[in-house]
């Protein structure tokens, strides 16, 4: 295996039941890399985000990260080895503070790897600046975007390897999507592997990057490179648009 690589899925599968939510695929992360999932509705991409998080049980495959099979582990555990996923919808704790959100994802990390929570607390306070404003107040109290900052701030507090994110510019103002999307950018920029589901091409590259293109559960394409807007077209329907 590369020395870089960090998440390793082979022929990972997923079914609802009779439905076969997600057929067989396999892809690796590494280090500083980022893996652009996109596809339409219904495509996959979150039972994908989902199955490399431990959130759902696999028929089939294996994950390994950092060349540890990590297949049966559950997901709080994965947390704790270094995959933390930002959840569609925020996934905020509703009733507690802002800063207290912040203190669970911390108190998530393992102890080998978090520091002073004071430290790292200022490190995602320096993405997120509104936050340090906002501290005090109960999470429900924040804009969407507000919200989605946490959300990801959380799950950086937990230093993860590998972060996984779900649609974080949904239903969020254009404002708001430029400041999730800056932030992301210099995360990569410092060497975090990300593995990103989006319906739509993302304002952040990397030069170790693949993107996978969902359709019906399968993947249709899989290739170190974006496709342009006509391909795109053709694998999400399956017949380019007319102009």
């Amino acid at each position: 295996m590369d020395e870089r690589t960090l998440l390793r899925a082979e022929g990972v599968a997923v079914s609802y039941g009779h439905i076969e939510a997600l057929a067989p695929i396999s892809l690796t992360a590494q280090r500083g890399s980022l893996t652009l999932v996109l596809g339409a509705n219904g495509a996959g991409k979150t039972t994908l985000v989902k199955a490399l998080a431990g959130a759902v049980a696999l028929r089939a495959g294996r994950v390994a990260l950092e060349d540890v099979d990590i297949t049966d582990v559950p997901g709080y555990r994965r947390v704790a080895r270094g995959v933390s996923l930002v959840p569609e919808g925020r996934g905020r704790l509703p009733g507690l503070s802002v800063r207290d959100n912040l203190v669970l994802g911390w108190a998530a990390a393992s102890r080998s790897r978090r520091g002073r929570f004071g430290a790292d607390l200022d490190d995602v306070l320096e993405l997120f600046p509104v936050l340090r404003e906002r501290l005090e107040q109960d999470c429900n109290t924040l804009s969407g975007g507000e919200m989605q900052m946490l959300a990801i701030a959380r799950a950086l507090l937990a230093k993860p390897l590998v972060l996984l994110l779900d649609e974080p510019s949904l239903g969020l103002a254009p404002l708001a999507v430029e400041r999730v999307y800056d932030a992301l950018g210099r995360l990569l920029e410092r060497g975090l592997c990300m593995i990103l589901v989006e319906q739509k091409a993302v304002p952040i590259s990397s030069e170790r990057e693949t993107t996978i293109v969902l359709r019906n559960g399968r993947a249709v394409f899989h290739e170190n490179r974006r496709p342009d807007e006509e391909q795109l077209a053709t694998l999400y329907l399956g017949t380019a648009e007319k102009r």
